[in-house]
Order: structure tokens, then C-alpha cells, then sequence
């Protein structure tokens, strides 16, 4: 009974924190050390199956989520961080988080750095898993900006962590976007602030991200703000687009509401 008990335990505890890992890599471990036919690693695949299905927050709910999309350079990031300001809300950027990982300099941060040049799209799979990983790490509501960029992004990240609640989008001339860019590119010192690569971030949000924007507003999910005015008058305008959500507020309430 002891040995039982004792690998269950395990696997159950394993199986809670299935989103810190990657499920299957977990689900492979247990199924190599307790075989295929135990009905110990059975239990841990219908564990795991169902944490990746179902990923959980610090507290054990499913996230609240918002993706903040906009083209290249439209102020998704600046929103993000004046709403947080106000709002007790966890921003997190899919750009920031391929960053930190190619600054790491492992070898999956060298393959995300090759394609980030190159002005693409990162696999599916790592972006959600970086995603994944730091959710898990943070209370929500979450702000997720610049994600996702396509609708095979939309589909991972839905199957691994679940539905949005909307998606707000920033609306920018291409004109506008390109001139910010330029203009951030004397001081940012991104490898992807540069004249050739901004051509290429413009030309695959419109081919690739706008399928996604598609999506949204099929679902009914989709809210748009027009985002070519200054920082303060785009947040005005964003946070009347937040007005229903009942978020906690941050500092005083009073400040907020002369936002608005």
C-alpha cells in the first residue's frame, strides 16, 4: 500500500503545477518511470491531460485575460503600462518575454532571435509557453500586449490556456506606426527598430495579425479604440473601453474616474 500511496502523491502534486512545465515532457517522465500499463501513469496522463487543458492561475482559477493588439509601434505597450498604473492588473508582453529569453542567450533564445530579425512570427508553441509560464507566476486580471499575431496563436494559446475576455485594438495608420518606429529606433536600441525590419513587422501584421483582428470582431470579442492621438487621450479613450470590467483600482479612484 506504502508504494502505492507514495508515487500517487507524486503525481498528483506534479500534476497541480503541470503548467510551471511542459505537460507532456512531464507526462512523458512519469510514464517512463511507472510504464505504460500501470494504472499510476494512467491517472497521471488523465491528470495532466486535464491541466493542460484547464491551466490555473496562483489561486487555482482560470485567467482573466485581455489581449491589447495594435500593428507595430500603434502604443500597445504604453497603454499597458498607464492601465496597470490605475488598474491592479499584471501586464505582460509577448515581445518583452522572446527578448528576455534571446538575452538569456540559450539556444532556443538564438533560434527566437533569428526570426525576430527577420521580421516573422515566433513558433506558437514558444510564445504560449512563455506566456504559460509567467501567468502562472502572477495574479491576473492579465494584459497580454502584442499577442496573438496570428490565428495559429489565437488557436494555442486557447487550447493551453483558454478564451480572452476581449481583444482591444489600437488602430494606427501605417504612416503613423512607421514614423514611431523611426523615431524609438534612435533610442531603443531593438535589433527590429530598423528601417528594413520595420518593413517586414508592418508587411506580416497585415497579412498575418489582421486575420486575427478578423476573428475577434466574427466573435464578437473585438473593441477598438483610435489610437493616433497622444498617450493621454488614447488612455481616455481606452479606459471608457474598460468601464464594464469592474476592475480593482489600483490607487485612488477619484483619479481614475477624471480619466474618463
Amino acid at each position: 500500500l506504502f508504494k502505492m500511496v507514495l508515487p500517487l502523491t507524486t503525481i498528483l502534486v506534479l500534476s497541480a503545477t503541470a503548467v510551471l512545465l511542459e505537460p507532456r515532457s512531464l507526462w512523458t517522465t512519469l510514464l517512463r518511470r511507472y510504464g505504460a500499463d500501470n494504472r499510476l501513469a494512467r491517472a497521471a496522463r488523465s491528470q495532466v491531460a486535464c491541466a493542460s487543458q484547464h491551466p490555473v492561475g496562483p489561486k487555482g482559477a482560470v485567467p482573466q485575460v485581455y489581449f491589447i493588439m495594435g500593428g507595430p509601434g500603434s502604443g500597445k505597450g504604453t497603454q499597458c503600462e498607464m492601465l496597470t498604473e490605475h488598474f491592479k492588473l499584471t501586464h505582460l508582453s509577448a515581445g518583452e518575454l522572446l527578448r528576455e529569453e534571446v538575452r538569456s542567450g540559450s539556444k532556443e533564445g538564438k533560434a527566437i532571435a533569428r526570426v525576430i530579425k527577420d521580421g516573422k512570427i515566433v513558433a506558437s508553441a514558444t510564445t504560449v509557453a512563455l506566456l504559460q509560464r509567467s501567468m502562472s507566476l502572477h495574479e491576473g486580471p492579465f494584459l497580454i500586449d502584442g499577442f496573438p499575431r496570428s490565428v495559429a496563436n489565437l488557436r494555442a494559446f486557447e487550447a493551453m490556456v483558454g478564451s480572452p475576455t476581449f481583444m482591444l485594438f489600437l488602430e494606427v495608420s501605417e504612416e503613423e506606426m512607421r514614423s514611431r518606429l523611426q523615431k524609438r529606433g534612435l533610442s531603443s536600441g531593438r535589433s527590429d527598430d530598423n528601417p528594413e525590419t520595420i518593413c517586414k513587422r508592418l508587411r506580416t501584421f497585415e497579412r498575418d495579425s489582421l486575420s486575427v483582428v478578423s476573428e475577434f470582431r466574427r466573435k464578437g470579442l473585438l473593441r477598438c479604440v483610435d489610437a493616433q492621438a497622444s498617450a493621454a487621450q488614447v488612455f481616455n479613450r481606452v479606459c471608457n473601453v474598460f468601464s464594464d470590467q469592474e476592475l480593482a483600482v489600483a490607487h485612488d479612484k477619484a483619479a481614475v474616474t477624471n480619466l474618463v
